[in-house]
């Protein structure tokens, strides 16, 4: 993740809603979108801006978002992030209120990833618009996370410490966390959006035909047998292996996984910034390298890898068809921008 300086010199981090040095109002501007601070009269402070700003609406009434946006909207405006929330919780309901801001959070995170990646926020609305749904269960019914047509739901309960470690414990996944329900279930999105229309073929020669079998076929079947054994050779995750469309997804996740952590190396390590911007090989080796110090701090502390130390060759070459597909779309995005 990118950090930005204040105008008084200290580091604002991504999150930040005031300067802890000199206590200026901090968020992230909606105009010029990057992490800034405002003057006195509420400008942002960045070169290129200087936009008159104020806080989203989430942001005063309910305190669930940190940016801004720009003073000239309608009172009660929502910033980019908070407008793609369709349904929120049940804000009369106190403890539901840190949950709500807990998946805010890392939906912006997620919103970042795909900026980082090249991929327009415009082309997130049209035209299959992508919306958030926020549910708690209730008596009669249990909310399932999952994609539909660009409308991802996220059962509230998954904002929950507890609840999601015990998750976590019982399905086998090590990092289960927010930000990886989002970028799992957008990449859901990803592939109708982008791939069904587009590149189909090339999807099927990577990924396996994603009708034989079907998935309402496929997903009782892994659940009752689980993976293949040599599921590490093929898959990055024992989920993956369940379905082409599971598997593209768990990839999907693990490609924003490897560019938002490799930007944020680039942004505090100056000898990694280059590789940044590099080709899909070169992030590889550096994150792979990166990892075996980050997995060692994590392991020193008593929590699980952060970086898988191996990544089979098929999973390249899926990681491969990820970077080819956010290249295209942010060579076409550019092409209509001239």
């Amino acid at each position: 993740m990118q950090v930005a300086t204040c105008s008084c010199d200290a580091t604002l981090f991504f999150g930040n809603r005031r300067c802890l040095q000199c206590g200026r109002m901090a968020g992230w501007c909606d105009v010029c979108q990057r992490i800034t601070s405002l003057d006195e009269d509420g400008c942002c402070l960045h070169d290129s801006c200087g936009s008159q700003l104020v806080a989203c609406s989430n942001r005063d009434a309910w305190d669930v978002c940190d940016r801004l946006v720009p003073a000239s909207a309608p009172a009660g405006t929502l910033c980019r992030s908070c407008q793609l929330t369709a349904v929120a919780p049940d804000a009369t309901i106190p403890q539901n209120i840190p949950r709500w801001a807990a998946l805010e959070r890392a939906k912006r995170r997620l919103l970042y990833d795909f900026q980082l990646n090249g991929y327009p926020y415009e082309r997130l609305l049209s035209p299959l618009p992508l919306s958030f749904r926020f549910l708690a269960d209730t008596l009669d019914e249990h909310v399932v996370t999952g994609h539909a047509d660009g409308v991802i739901t996220i059962n509230l309960a998954e904002a929950d410490p507890v609840h999601r470690e015990q998750a976590r414990q019982d399905f086998g996944e090590p990092q289960r966390t927010l930000i990886g329900h989002m970028r799992h279930e957008s990449g859901h999105f990803f592939w109708q959006r982008e791939v069904a229309e587009s590149c189909l073929e090339q999807f099927r020669e990577v990924f396996g035909d994603h009708e034989s079998p079907a998935y309402e076929e496929a997903m009782p079947r892994y659940y009752e047998q689980g993976p293949p054994a040599d599921w590490q050779q093929r898959f990055i995750s024992q989920y993956a292996a369940s379905h082409p469309w599971e598997d593209f997804a768990e990839t999907f996740a693990f490609y924003l996984d490897l560019r938002s952590v490799m930007d944020t190396l680039g942004a505090h390590v100056p000898a990694f910034h280059l590789a940044t911007h590099g080709s899909l090989a070169e992030m590889l080796g550096v994150f792979q390298r990166a990892g075996i110090v980050l997995n060692e701090v994590n392991r020193s502390l008593g929590v699980v890898d952060l970086v898988p130390e191996v990544v089979a060759p098929p999973v390249v070459e899926k990681l491969q068809f990820m970077h080819d597909a956010f290249a295209a779309v942010a060579e076409t995005a550019a092409g209509h921008a001239e």
